[in-house]
């Protein structure tokens, strides 16, 4: 489930006073006022917030490119520092994903528990909040319009109309390479998972000379034109994963009847099972759960009380996993960040749209979903089709990446993707490699319902990838990893170590 189905989905919460952890625009965007006491506030504000681990600062950049002598905002950055100078090849700059997720925090855990050695020791390791994100720029105006939103207060229409333009992928893209050159590196390292990969990969488009390594893990499409397109991938990668984890190649007659339990909630309001009824909410709930990452642990709790139902028609162990899950859910507490995340997920993703469609082809649009995916249409439309709907700011449009590698002159781009990516389907990987052409070296992840490879503590994407880090000009052969030699090497030890990936909603 994105970003922006989250906030939809509390929106009817009994929960409406939220404490608004807002940045005073002294710090992010510069108010007037005593320059002493502004930079005295900017230390605090980086000591404060600057992970044990790294140095932190904040980088100046045009709120504007195509202004570049207009007004100036502040962008929130760490570094890692290389542990062996003599050896450092320059700075790995990182995007976790969302559109919406900070990027600091995540990269100062990431060189504290899942890099290893070889990375440590040879590069600086740097997190860049994205704007709109965690210290950068732009990120107190979305926290205070997306908890108003919440408690009914107001809205975030008008904060989008006047900053929107300056959140898209185009923008940041620009952040990055101006961080780049601050940090003193000719060519840029990258990695970047999920929504990261659309940066990286814009990046590559719109730099290519500036490209000495580029990681895109758990890829978006590099072709995708508008927020339409991008959720009937979505659906029609959930159907895939459905048949994966239900198993119809030996068990076919759970396809049709899944579908039939689908419809019956969707168009009456409920399924009759042999043993009472189902309802709507309880059927999108499970269905939602069918397609979670296993990092999420949803899927193992439903898995055999769901195949009941499907097999024997009866539904009573169904609702009380369901029940369970629900009541799970609900220790989790709504903060102003999970908010503002939503709120920086529509407008990027709305600013990206390169050819939008009209408020009447959106709302016609279920057709479409419903032929990307029998089962998964009439769902991911509900939740997801509306998000542009009515939109009103100045959009920036990324660029078609269909020729990507036409511009690379050969220099290796590294794909991750897997086969059973409930946020990013394995299509768009595929349409990546596509894309880069001789460009593009490949590394799928089999029979795994997850979101994010690289450096989760599986050797055979983490050394293709840390091989291709220190030395981008050797091709790396293509490879098939599996979930199974992964689970083999971790028997008997501690437990997968969480994945900063495995918490950002999205793609």
């Amino acid at each position: 489930m994105s970003n922006d189905e989250n906030a939809q989905k509390f929106k009817g919460s009994k929960m409406k006073t939220l404490a608004i952890g807002a940045l005073v625009c002294l710090f992010l965007a510069g108010c007037g006022g005593d320059k002493n006491n502004h930079f005295s506030a900017r230390q605090q504000l980086i000591e404060q917030n600057c992970p044990d681990n790294m140095t932190c600062d904040f980088l100046q950049v045009p709120k504007d490119y195509s202004q570049p002598d207009g007004d100036m905002v502040d962008i929130f950055y760490g570094v890692h520092p290389a542990r062996n100078p003599a050896e450092r090849i320059g700075a790995l700059l990182m995007n976790f994903g969302g559109p919406g997720a900070e990027a600091v925090q995540s990269a100062a855990d990431m060189a504290e528990r899942l890099f290893p050695a070889e990375i440590l020791d040879r590069f600086d390791i740097v997190g860049i909040d994205p704007r709109g994100a965690g210290l950068s720029a732009f990120a107190d105006s979305l926290t205070q319009c997306a908890v108003a939103e919440y408690n009914e207060t107001g809205n975030c229409e008008n904060t989008f109309r006047q900053i929107a333009p300056f959140l898209g992928s185009n923008s940041v893209v620009h952040d990055i390479d101006r961080l780049r050159e601050k940090l003193g590196d000719e060519k840029l390292t990258f990695l970047g998972y999920s929504y990261g990969t659309r940066l990286g990969a814009l990046y590559a488009n719109t730099f290519p000379e500036r490209v000495r390594a580029i990681v895109l893990d758990s890829p978006m499409s590099p072709s995708l034109a508008n927020n339409i397109e991008i959720r009937l991938g979505n659906a029609a990668g959930y159907e895939k994963i459905a048949a994966y984890r239900l198993d119809y190649k030996n068990f076919p007659d759970r396809d049709a009847r899944y579908r039939t339990v689908m419809e019956a909630a969707f168009v009456n309001g409920s399924y009759a099972a042999l043993d009472g009824n189902l309802d709507k909410e309880k059927v999108a709930q499970a269905m939602n759960a069918t397609v979670a990452r296993e990092s999420e642990n949803e899927w193992q709790i439903i898995n055999f009380s769901l195949r009941s139902l499907l097999d024997e028609d009866k539904r009573r162990s169904l609702i009380l996993d369901l029940a369970w899950l629900r009541r799970n859910n609900q220790y989790s507490r709504l903060a102003a960040d999970d908010l503002r995340d939503s709120a920086l997920f529509q407008a990027v993703v709305c600013t990206d749209e390169r050819i939008p469609l009209s408020n009447s082809e959106i709302l016609s649009s279920q057709y479409r979903y419903e032929d990307a995916s029998a089962l998964y249409g009439k769902l991911t439309h509900e939740e997801t089709a509306e998000l542009c709907l009515g939109w009103q700011a100045q959009r920036d449009p990324v660029a078609d990446m269909s020729d990507l590698g036409l511009k690379l002159n050969g220099q290796q781009i590294l794909v991750i993707g897997g086969q059973y990516d409930p946020a990013t389907p394995y299509t768009w990987a595929q349409e990546m490699v596509q894309a880069l052409g001789n460009s593009a070296s490949f590394l799928t992840m089999h029979d795994y319902v997850n979101h994010g490879f690289s450096y989760s503590d599986n050797t055979c994407i983490d050394q293709a990838t840390t091989s291709y880090l220190i030395n981008p000009e050797d091709k790396i052969s293509d490879r098939e990893c599996s979930r199974y030699i992964w689970f083999s090497e971790r028997f008997g030890n501690q437990p997968r170590v969480p994945h900063p990936v495995d918490k950002i909603k999205g793609f």
